[in-house]
């Protein structure tokens, strides 16, 4: 392929990586990505030399005048659509950013306007990286890269190929040039792709050499947070169960020292709410309290236990990955205790729930340490417990309400002896005697609750956390209804719980009179999500994943306690070689070293003649170490040496003697043998026939021919190149 075809191609390439990135991660207009999309298709066919797209080219042509044009209407619709379309500059910036993109790909004729597409296609580029932290962003990058060389090598050697001088220029000495390239070589592929794997290693030392940094412009980004339901101070009954089927990643949840396999339930939770107006769900206990921050980026939540006597169960960490939300909640597996991340302020609620002061607009990642709250032995024994009113008036609260639930509740409880054999009694009802579906509208009942207790007995989860907490609390135990998620889905690549929109959930917390809140969920277990583990596809998909969280991990969110943590494994991992290889020197020398030592000691025992004649052979031979490595005799009766100078000598003669012709008018093509050559400057140029002959006659022999010259034919060989330069000066 022809240098000029190369750069346009590339050139076009270019702009389509950079296209393609903004594509992915910026919500352009319809209209936008179609109309860039298909003017990248026809250069790219153009460039390719499509027939029908050349001759469509031709017919359909628009001046220069035109093309201005339609870049001052570009020009005005940025400041419309800034200020009455999108109503943001970095949207219409970008807007922008692609019709000046399309323009200039359809006027790509002088050097200047290739270098104005590669600006914008940079541009273009670096926006596309600050609108997403993607994994296949790291794809177009290397796209871009990869064309990037490509174009900036061959955009300097069109350069040179329309720099360079004529060969008639050359002085009479000089020796003629080889015929510069005008096409893409094999070497000048495998060059290029070397360039660009070295700039991408490159990019990959600069890139862990400096930490990211959350701050500029960009770094608000375009797409909207997640919608969720659940994490507000009210939430409707039945306002949980539309979520449900949106399969949308929420967060990833990583059990560092936990089991390698997944438990059957694992429970994120978020809030909890205290009041029931027959309903819709409120939390009453909602003022926030700033936690204190126990280290840099790690903040201590105080739970408040009152009235309990519990002792809390083992703790646990986990390293959570949270998608932008709506929400400003920080979910936590319960009991949180601490949270650690690169926040400035986190807050908590009475009811142990965690805030951000604000929802994040971007990925965040943070650790909890959280203790697990078991049923103690002591709660297996009746209690008589009394409660304060403030705590009884938030959790014993119930509406006005159809007698037939305190009348159900009553006769489930009625047997049993303590609290938690209450609790397990009204979750086991509800469990075994009523269906779960997503499909039963009950949000849209006056009574939603009576009419899943007594008429439809199906509903989804708040119909069932809803339903125990009523009857709980109308049995005399503090309940409260909690939402959050529910995950199920355990990625065995990676060791984590993959928790999606659908995971949505809520379930109950009892307080009993010695192990304080526990949760219990009367729920059925949902067989919706229980799909062959074995697909092929699901495993792909699982192992994708896992990529994208190593790269958040790795690269999105590596900041400068990861770059100092990487650089203490080096150092440690440094360490650890060294010793190694010290240890291994060390076995190979210390026989070395006890052998002269004896030696040493053998000869101090004896006479100073044998230490002095020890002495003098060593030196003696250090002498003929240096000597042969100065001097090199054996380079003197190697035949290929010889070989190669007389080559280089006739070489060098010989292409003088083809400079000499050519400025006589008679110039050797490339391709051509010398001996047709030799009959071609005999008929051009009779006198020097005698001359011409000489010299390429010994070329041929030592060039091809791998015969030695001697002394006198180099100097026949240099006679003849004199004799040919006189001839050129009559």
């Amino acid at each position: 392929m022809a240098f000029d075809q190369a750069l346009r191609l590339t050139s076009i390439l270019l702009a389509s990586a950079s296209f393609i990135g903004l594509a992915l991660g910026a919500n352009l207009p319809d209209w936008l990505t179609v109309v860039t999309g298909v003017a990248l298709i026809l250069v790219l066919l153009r460039a390719l030399g499509i027939r029908s797209i050349e001759q469509l080219a031709t017919h359909t042509p628009l001046s220069a005048a035109t093309w201005n044009i339609l870049g001052v209407i570009g020009f005005l619709g940025f400041w419309v659509d800034m200020m009455w379309v999108s109503g943001d500059l970095l949207h219409a910036g970008v807007h922008f950013l692609l019709i000046l993109m399309v323009i200039k790909l359809f006027n790509l004729q002088l050097r200047r306007d290739y270098l104005h597409l590669y600006a914008i296609s940079l541009m273009a580029i670096l926006a596309s990286a600050s609108v997403t932290t993607d994994l296949w962003y790291l794809v177009i990058f290397l796209a871009y890269l990869l064309t990037g060389v490509w174009t900036l090598i061959l955009f300097q050697l069109t350069k040179k190929s329309e720099d360079a001088p004529a060969p008639a220029a050359c002085s009479a000495m000089r020796q003629d040039p080889p015929e510069p390239l005008s096409h893409v070589t094999p070497q000048l592929f495998w060059l290029a792709n070397g360039l660009a794997v070295a700039a991408f290693a490159l990019t990959i030392v600069i890139f862990f050499a400096i930490p990211r940094v959350s701050a500029g412009f960009y770094q608000k980004g375009y797409g909207d947070n997640i919608r969720t339901s659940g994490f507000s101070d009210t939430v409707n009954l039945g306002a949980i169960g539309p979520i449900k089927r949106d399969p949308s990643v929420v967060m990833r949840v990583e059990l560092p020292d936990g089991p390698t396999q997944a438990a059957d339930r694992f429970y994120v939770r978020g809030m909890a709410f205290d009041r029931y107006d027959g309903r819709s769900w409120a939390n009453q206990l909602n003022h926030r309290r700033v936690l204190s921050e126990y280290t840099p980026g790690t903040f201590t939540v105080r739970q408040d236990r009152v009235p309990a006597l519990s002792h809390p169960g083992p703790t646990f960490r986990q390293n959570i990955l949270l998608e932008p939300l709506d929400t400003p909640v920080l979910f936590a597996a319960p009991v949180a205790e601490s949270v650690s991340g690169r926040f400035p302020t986190v807050e908590s609620d009475p009811t142990g729930a965690l805030y951000l002061p604000f929802p994040s607009s971007s990925r965040i990642e943070y650790s909890i340490i959280s203790r697990s709250s078991p049923v103690l032995p002591a709660d297996f024994e009746p209690h008589a417990v009394s409660y304060p009113e403030s705590f009884s008036r938030h959790y014993l609260q119930v509406p006005v309400q159809s007698e037939r639930i305190t009348a159900l509740a009553r006769e489930i409880t009625q047997p049993k002896r303590t609290a938690y054999e209450r609790v397990l009694a009204i979750q086991e009802h509800l469990a075994r005697n009523f269906r779960y579906s997503l499909d039963a509208p009950l949000a849209e009942q006056s009574h939603p609750l009576e009419e899943f207790l007594f008429v439809r007995k199906t509903g989804y989860c708040e119909h069932y956390a809803t339903a125990m907490v009523i009857m709980l609390r109308t049995v005399g135990i503090p309940a409260r209804l909690v939402t959050g998620f529910l995950a199920t889905e355990w990625n065995e690549y990676g060791n984590y719980y993959l928790v999606r929109q659908q995971d949505a959930h809520a379930w109950v917390e009892a307080h009993l009179p010695r192990s304080g809140w526990v949760l219990m969920d009367p729920t059925p277990a949902i067989g919706e999500h229980a799909a062959s583990s074995a697909s092929v596809w699901q495993a792909l998909e699982r192992m994708m994943d896992n990529l994208r969280l190593r790269w958040s991990r790795f690269f999105v969110q590596y900041s400068a306690d990861d770059q100092l943590a990487m650089v203490r494994e080096l150092k440690a991992g440094g360490a650890s070689v060294r010793n190694r290889a010290w240890d291994s020197l060390a076995t190979v020398v210390t026989p070395v070293t006890s052998i002269v030592e004896r030696a040493v000691e053998y000869l101090l025992r004896g006479n100073l003649r044998q230490v002095g004649g020890f002495l003098g052979l060593i030196v003696m031979g250090f002498s003929a170490l240096l000597w042969l490595a100065w001097n090199r005799p054996w380079t003197k009766v190697v035949p290929g040496q010889t070989k190669n100078r007389d080559e280089e000598a006739i070489t060098r003669l010989y292409r003088r003697m083809i400079s000499h012709l050519a400025r006589r008018g008679i110039s050797k093509p490339v391709a051509m043998p010398p001996l047709q050559f030799l009959r071609i400057a005999q008929e051009q140029w009779n006198e020097a026939g005698t001359a011409v002959a000489t010299i390429t006659e010994l070329y041929c022999r030592a060039r091809f021919g791998q015969m030695r010259l001697t002394h006198e034919e180099l100097l026949s060989a240099q006679d003849g190149l004199r004799q040919l330069v006189a001839l050129g000066r009559t």
